[in-house]
């Protein structure tokens, strides 16, 4: 598929004709929303406000409840947990396991556990989407701190943004640097052209059972097309 992208055009070359990934099979192949302000974000390094903590590990605490060391731990995947403006996912999610595993005296997140610890685990969960599933890149788990401005603001702002839109523009630019002749790695939401390359490619498509009943009681009736 990436042979066949032409950066000039931002579509795919085949013989029978063009054609490319369009918002409209963003929308209903993720659920992600069209509608709503453009999702900007700001790389501007915080001020540093806490004496034993530099501007990001002051933020990334403020939003996470972890203070990612800069200097000394190394993730699973022998990352830094925080360097060059990024944090490791990796990290954040093998630390908020720990936080809440009784085996490491944590507390479980349950039902009854406070409303400051539910948030917390929604926006790591977040933000694991969003830098590795629909903007990831080839560092495969490290995520720009710039996302956690965007995961500090309120549900309602987060929800209010146009994210298949920017989807969309990342996936052509990721394309875009991948068609060039040196390169042999991509980012980006490759999912979504596997997906997309099955619902309009018949030659590759796998093969669908006629007899599938999508019906109201089935359990993925009501999610994004490309679950099924």
């Amino acid at each position: 598929m990436v042979e066949r992208w032409r950066k000039e055009t931002h579509c795919f070359n085949f013989r029978e004709g063009e054609c490319t990934i369009t918002l409209k099979d963003i929308a209903i192949l993720t659920d992600l929303p069209i509608d709503g302000d453009v999702v900007c974000v700001d790389s501007t390094p915080p001020p540093k406000v806490v004496a034993n903590m530099s501007g990001w590990q002051h933020f990334i605490w403020s939003v996470t409840g972890l203070c990612p060391p800069e200097k000394g731990d190394h993730d699973a995947d022998g990352h830094p947990p925080l360097s060059k403006g990024q944090v490791s996912i990796t990290w954040l999610t093998a630390e908020i396991r720990r936080k809440h595993n009784p085996e490491f005296g944590g507390i479980p997140l349950t039902e009854e556990s406070s409303e400051r610890d539910k948030e917390i685990y929604a926006r790591i969960y977040i933000l694991g989407m969003i830098g590795g599933v629909f903007f990831p890149k080839k560092s495969n788990n490290l995520i720009s701190n710039s996302w956690l401005k965007i995961i500090l603001g309120s549900w309602d702002d987060m929800g209010n943004l146009s994210w298949a839109s920017a989807c969309l523009a990342q996936l052509y630019r990721s394309l875009c640097n991948a068609s060039a002749r040196a390169v042999k790695e991509i980012d980006g939401a490759m999912f979504i052209v596997q997906f997309w390359a099955w619902e309009h490619l018949e030659w590759i498509a796998p093969k669908v059972d006629p007899d599938k009943d999508w019906g109201p009681d089935h359990p993925l009736r009501h999610e994004a097309y490309g679950c099924r």
